[in-house]
Order: structure tokens, then sequence, then C-alpha cells
């Protein structure tokens, strides 16, 4: 079988793991309450976004330096970069991009739960619309269709968002709605494991 490549992505990616807790960085964030329930209990639509390169609108509040890149021909001898932006790589990288995420959110009305910082509520006219953050995607559901609308536009505005429409596929879990209710199931993500190790057709000795 002849394999074609159709493109190269190149992503620039901070060696992260040599990061000391306290001493490189302090904080890291990155938690989920899944309200999956309650969008299906209010019959809620649930709208699923991805933001384009995330982490880099993040800005940095440590002093964080990196060695430049190996083909890059204009560094001198022992000079390294500062970087005033996050990086893939960096620990802290998600919580900074939900810190700049976070402004956003409330400059735009929204209200951050104080005891689920990835929970934003909004609304008005007695319509409510909810965001869930992790990492870069988010779930959006609500009775304020116009408010999301509002939102998604927002976002786009100030980001550039994929709106993935209706969510289907989130975090590992298969999300099947009908009529009767909401079912979930992993069975994708299982399979998905051994045919990224190449294993599909390995047999249990």
């Amino acid at each position: 079988m002849v394999q074609c490549v159709e493109r190269h992505k190149v992503k620039l990616v901070i060696r992260g793991f040599e990061q000391i807790k306290d001493k490189k960085y302090k904080h890291t964030f990155s938690t989920v309450r899944v309200y999956k329930a309650i969008a299906t209990a209010k019959d809620w639509p649930l709208h699923q976004l991805d933001i384009n390169n995330a982490f880099l609108h993040g800005f940095i509040d440590e002093e964080v330096y990196m060695q430049p890149l190996t083909r890059y021909s204009k560094a001198q001898p022992r000079q390294v970069c500062k970087l005033q932006r996050s990086l893939y790589g960096l620990k802290q990288a998600s919580r900074q991009w939900n810190l700049e995420l976070s402004k956003f959110l409330i400059s735009q009305g929204f209200i951050q739960s104080k005891s689920d910082y990835s929970l934003f509520t909004g609304g008005h006219n007695g319509l409510s619309t909810f965001i869930l953050i992790y990492a870069d995607d988010l779930l959006i559901a609500g009775d304020d269709a116009l408010g999301i609308i509002h939102i998604k536009r927002a976002l786009h505005t100030a980001y550039t968002i994929n709106d993935l429409g209706l969510s289907r596929y989130f975090l590992g879990i298969k999300i099947s709605r009908s009529k009767v209710g909401t079912f979930l199931n992993q069975r994708k993500y299982i399979l998905d494991i051994p045919s990224y190790a190449r294993l599909t057709g390995a047999k249990i000795s």
C-alpha cells in the first residue's frame, strides 16, 4: 500500500516537562464539570466550539525563556528567547489561556462560577446561556438562542473559532441525543487506542 502525504503541519512545542513547580511556574489550571445531564433535562441544544491556536492567546505572568530553534540563524551564542505569550508545552499554558478567555467572557456579561471556574453563566429577559470550558473546547447550552449566536460571533471575532455544531463527540465520549434522552459511550475512544498504537490486529497471548 502506498500512502500519500497530503500536508505537513508544524507546531512549536515548549519543553514543559523540564519545568519545576514553584520555581519556574506557580499554578496550572484544568478542570471540567460536564453538564450534559442538565442540558438533557432542560431539552437544550448542546453546541460545541473549538478555538484556533487557543494557547497562543494567553500571556505569561512569570519570566519564561526558551532556547532558539536550531534552524534559527540570527541567534547569537548564549542568547535565549523571552516568552510574552504561552506556547504549547508549558505546564501553565492552559491556565494562562483560561485567564484570557475568562476576562473576555466576563467582558461579554457572563459570570464565572465560584464553585467551578470552568463554568460561565449569562443571559437576559429571563433566558440563560451556559458555557463550559475545557482547554480550547467549549460547550454552550441554554434557552437563549439569540444569546448563543451573539457569543459565537464575539468569540469568532476575538479568537477565530471552529463551530462544530451540536456536540457529538467530546473528551472521548460519543454523545447521542434522542427524545428518550442522552446516551453516552466510549466505544470509538476504546477502539482508537489500539489503532494509534498500531495494535489493531494484535492477539492476546
